[in-house]
């Protein structure tokens, strides 16, 4: 099987690109030369492999690899794209590392800011603080029937008995609410 070779002005038309791009990416080095023309097949994957993306550029390198029908190097994967429809593989590409950077610095970004701006808190402050008030809760619902006994002795009237009962209960509720509260930020009033 003979190796077609194709002129820069060719082997730009098959990529759909500038001749310029294919003069520069051969002054760079990114493809190769055979006798002053280009092997299509390897200068794709020579494209793909060492060319950058723009990141408005509809095409990843990943894309052109698969256009290329260049195979998966090893530990790389097929992801879904847009032509997972059609059944078509892709490999991400730069764009596609680029867009998760730019996503990931979004939201480290956000993050900072919420966290500045009081609406984040440490996981683990937040952990040790309600488990302190409910076991301060626990505690003290605990010792309502200790609390109450004494205040009952005597008291025959079972409406009154009720009501002491009752009276520890909303003091041990009462103290669970101001723990709870002494947790929660405080609302800044204008």
């Amino acid at each position: 099987m003979a190796v077609q070779l194709l002129s820069k002005a060719a082997y730009a038309r098959h990529r759909g690109c500038d001749e310029k791009a294919v003069r520069k990416a051969i002054a760079e080095g990114r493809i190769s030369l055979i006798d002053g023309k280009i092997d299509p097949e390897v200068a794709d994957i020579q494209w793909a492999k060492n060319t950058r993306a723009r990141a408005d550029s509809k095409r990843t390198a990943g894309a052109v690899a698969n256009d290329a029908g260049s195979p998966l190097l090893d530990g790389e994967t097929p992801t879904s794209g847009p032509d997972s429809a059609q059944g078509a593989a892709s490999t991400p590409g730069y764009a596609d590392y680029r867009t998760l950077r730019e996503k990931a610095d979004y939201e480290r970004a956000e993050r900072e800011n919420r966290r500045e701006a009081g609406l984040l808190v440490e996981r683990s402050l937040v952990e040790r603080g309600i488990f302190d008030a409910v076991r301060a809760f626990r505690d003290s619902v605990m010792v309502i029937g200790q609390r109450a006994a004494p205040r009952c002795i005597g008291l025959a009237d079972s409406r009154e008995i009720e009501h002491v009962i009752t009276d520890e209960t909303r003091k041990a509720l009462e103290g669970f609410e101001v723990r709870m509260a002494a947790l929660l930020p405080k609302k800044e009033t204008t």
